[in-house]
């Protein structure tokens, strides 16, 4: 064995899926990344048959993949077979992703003998699982605390925001640190070819205007509701205006969402599209880019279309602000009549003003939110565990 190969330590990821979400999105992103680096990767999944999902994607980079194939975190085998893989394949570091994999993952290596373990925020709250009651819920807010101050040796908050609402919530201050989500600057770029490429395979002529989102439907955190009652407002002035949605079908849509989507008044001109492995191409084709959520952390599609210089209108959710700043508009959450007015203004801009605001999206991303520049931020944490074990 040479040098550089004895030197190579292993990182394992915990992580609920590999698909359908922001988190998934910056797991498969920093693996990649990290490809042919000092750290090797270890992939674990709870289950990888969600929507979205990127299992292929993942087998792909990581150095080694497995799928536990199982429908709940809380069960003996999960533990067990979590603990066989930790025990074969001897990580240095263990990384969660999010808070359910935070709590099961670092007590599972912890108790496997691994101590350097870091743990991932990549939401503002502690979301409940499905049947999840309050009662269940709050005790779980509770015994997360308590385990942040006693199981991980670091914790990484993708978002500034929500670095502070854990703070808030009993999360040690002396154990955390904020590194943004990164994007592949080199996968997401402004491109005619796209732009025209994909329109015509949605039907769409080239100087219509496109409203676009990508994201889950999840009621009330998206808010899509707000979505379509804004979309309403938008037609009435500019009658026009078209909306693509990536990530779900009119099937998904919440009953409030339903209600809105029923005001349109051109409906037809609304497109639902299911997540696409080659989203790269999906956002050049969108006149502005937005998002209407009640709730975010740092949200990766905001960085993809702005990494694509598309202008984008998002609500002020999180560290959705921060990363816009010039490179578009930001309105109160909860109020579609101001999203539709931003989207309005946004479509109304000259060509001098919209190159401007397009190229400063652009610059933003490459210059504070690429993939490389993450990637080293949680090498070095990584490293400095090590260092100081």
């Amino acid at each position: 064995m040479n040098t550089a190969e004895h030197n190579i330590r292993t990182v394992l990821h915990f992580t609920p899926s590999v698909g359908g979400g922001g988190a998934e999105m910056m797991l498969c992103n920093l693996v990649k990344e990290m490809r042919g680096g000092p750290w090797r990767n270890v992939v674990v999944a709870v289950n990888t048959n969600t929507r979205g999902s990127q299992a292929d994607t993942v087998r792909e980079t990581a150095d080694a993949f497995y799928d536990l194939d199982c429908h709940a975190l809380l069960r003996p085998s999960l533990f067990r077979s979590l603990r066989e893989i930790i025990r074969a394949e001897k990580p240095a570091v263990v990384q969660t992703w999010m808070h359910h994999a935070d709590f099961v993952g670092g007590l599972t290596a912890r108790s496997a003998g691994v101590k350097d373990v870091v743990w991932g925020i990549h939401t503002r709250d502690v979301w409940r699982s499905p049947g999840e009651g309050k009662i269940k819920s709050r005790l779980f807010r509770s015994a997360l605390r308590i385990a942040s101050h006693r199981v991980p040796r670091s914790i990484v908050s993708c978002s500034a925001t929500a670095l502070r609402d854990h703070e808030v919530m009993g999360y040690p201050t002396k154990k955390m640190k904020w590194i943004p989500n990164g994007i592949s600057t080199e996968r997401f770029i402004p491109s005619v070819e796209f732009h025209a490429e994909t329109r015509l395979e949605l039907g769409l002529t080239l100087d219509v205007p496109v409203i676009g989102y990508v994201g889950r439907f999840h009621h009330p955190v998206k808010d899509i509701a707000s979505f379509f009652t804004a979309a309403a407002q938008l037609q009435s002035r500019v009658p026009a205006a078209h909306f693509v949605l990536c990530g779900g079908c009119e099937s998904d849509l919440d009953a409030h969402a339903q209600r809105a989507f029923a005001t349109m008044p051109h409906r037809d001109q609304v497109r639902f599209v299911p997540f696409r492995l080659d989203i790269e191409k999906l956002y050049p084709a969108f006149s502005l880019f937005t998002l209407c959520s009640r709730s975010e952390a740092c949200p990766m599609s905001l960085l993809e279309a702005m990494s694509c210089g598309i202008p984008c209108v998002a609500t002020d959710a999180g560290d959705s602000a921060a990363l816009i700043e010039r490179a578009g508009f930001t309105v109160p959450v909860g109020e579609p009549m101001a999203l539709a007015q931003s989207w309005h203004d946004m479509l109304s801009l000259n060509n001098n003003a919209r190159a401007e605001v397009s190229g400063e999206a652009r610059q933003r991303v490459v210059s504070r939110f690429s993939i490389s520049q993450t990637a080293r931020a949680y090498q070095s944490t990584y490293d400095e565990l090590l260092e100081n074990s």
